[in-house]
């Protein structure tokens, strides 16, 4: 697939608003938990932290809320790390030429990395998801007989299937 400069770089806009999205989803779910947003969090990786403690206080243990939230947290991070290392350390946009792919490369603390453009594809769809992940996870309906966060097989493999949580 040919994949042009100017796509490379528009993949950074979405990603850059695909990750403001999350932050501030996350934000709104601790203000509505705790009533406040804690000083502690500050920065996209904090808020994530104080999100999940704050589902580990508010939602009932005997549900999926707990092992959802830890688990989308400790997922995001391989995430953030591109998010931060694109952000930061950006050091080359190449569009595909010949049978090289399209890629981002950056350089953090003396390590080189590069995603491709079908990397950094399959990265955004899935991140565009994680906003509804934070509200059903943080707000779940737990009256409604459809409600995902119940500790049942079926809930399980649906997280694992619709969102791509490594769930045990």
């Amino acid at each position: 697939m040919d994949v042009t400069f100017n796509q490379m770089s528009g993949a950074i806009g979405s990603l850059i608003l695909l990750w403001s999205r999350i932050e501030r989803s996350a934000r709104d779910d601790v203000v509505r938990l705790l009533g406040f947003l804690p000083a502690k969090a500050h920065g996209i990786k904090a808020v994530i932290g104080t999100w999940e403690g704050a589902v580990v206080e508010a939602q009932p243990s005997d549900t999926l809320c707990s092992l959802l939230a830890a688990t989308l947290r400790l997922q995001l991070q391989g995430q953030l790390d591109i998010r931060n290392g694109i952000c930061h350390g950006l050091i080359g946009i190449m569009g595909s030429v010949g049978d090289a792919p399209a890629s981002l490369s950056w350089e953090l603390n003396g390590s080189k990395h590069s995603i491709s453009w079908e990397e950094l594809q399959s990265s955004l769809g899935w991140l565009s998801k994680i906003p509804f992940a934070f509200s059903m996870i943080s707000n779940p309906a737990l009256d409604r007989l459809d409600c995902r966060v119940v500790d049942t097989i079926e809930n399980r493999e649906w997280w694992r299937a619709e969102w791509g949580l490594h769930l045990p």
